[in-house]
């Protein structure tokens, strides 16, 4: 595989993972100042973005998690998919090189 394709094979789920977790950094930070029900535009769109993943990550969860620890769950998830993806592209070879 030539340098540039595995770059991007590392780099594209890299920047939709760190999108989706800073994404829910931002609703969370935003439901300390905003109603749940509120009709703003930007928390209306920071639910829109984020709701799918919390709804699954509600799922893989026991129901005796409260709804507010959810959120932090699905950032910490986030997390723990990069550094995986980090160690599966060390692993197989298309890490991104350090240095020249």
């Amino acid at each position: 595989m030539n340098e540039g394709a595995s770059f991007w094979l590392f780099q594209i789920p890299n920047m939709i993972l760190a999108a989706a977790m800073y994404t829910l950094i931002g609703r969370y930070i935003l439901s300390l100042l905003f109603p749940h029900d509120s009709d703003k535009t930007i928390w209306r769109a920071f639910r829109g973005v984020t709701d799918p993943i919390l709804k699954f990550v509600r799922t893989a969860t026991p129901a005796v998690v409260p709804n507010g620890l959810v959120m932090v769950l699905a950032i910490f998830w986030m997390l723990v998919l990069r550094i995986v993806l980090l160690i599966a592209a060390i692993l197989l070879g298309f890490a991104p090189k350090v240095g020249g």
